[in-house]
């Protein structure tokens, strides 16, 4: 807001001497979202760690903003726990699917690590996106990072055996 005045001696109309500008603000944040459990591969019937790190770069904050991580059928099921850093908050823990309400200040962030077990008949390529919504009136200046995705390929897998026998338990020099 902001006001301007003028003032004279001979003014005629002095209810008009002034005037105000007022601009309402419109917060503006960078969110970003990053998604990883360190490997490359998976074993069917094994577990994962995921760790979604959700942040913003400022200016305003986010208060609000949704974390969401729909797993994919080969996780059978999930566990997480949440951590802020620099004034970020969030849900402590939880099971299954995110969809998370998260306080991202500027300079803030918050850290989810997902345990996940994987299905023993899981085929084919894990792939688990993470994504990240500013809340309702908030600007997201760089919307492209607010998705993370990690791919794992299927390790490969063997149950060798082998068996050898002559038939006899004896032998004859």
């Amino acid at each position: 807001v902001n006001t301007a005045t003028v003032a004279g001696a001979q003014d005629p109309t002095p209810g008009n001497n002034s005037a105000t500008d007022t601009n309402t603000l419109t917060p503006q944040a960078n969110l970003a979202i990053t998604k990883t459990d360190g490997v490359a591969t998976y074993t069917p019937g094994a577990t994962t760690t995921y760790t979604i790190t959700a942040s913003n770069a400022g200016p305003s904050s986010a208060t609000g903003a949704t974390v969401a991580d729909t797993f994919p059928a080969a996780i059978t099921s999930a566990n997480w726990t949440c951590v802020g850093s620099g004034g970020g908050t969030c849900t402590a823990n939880g099971t299954g699917n995110i969809n998370q309400s998260v306080n991202l200040p500027s300079g803030g962030s918050v850290t989810f690590t997902v345990t996940a077990n994987i299905s023993p008949s899981a085929a084919g390529d894990l792939v688990n996106t993470a994504t990240l919504t500013a809340p309702g009136g908030v600007t997201d200046t760089t919307p492209n990072n607010n998705s993370a995705t990690d791919t794992d390929t299927q390790a490969a897998q063997a149950n060798l055996a082998i068996t050898k026998t002559d038939g006899v338990t004896t032998y004859t020099p």
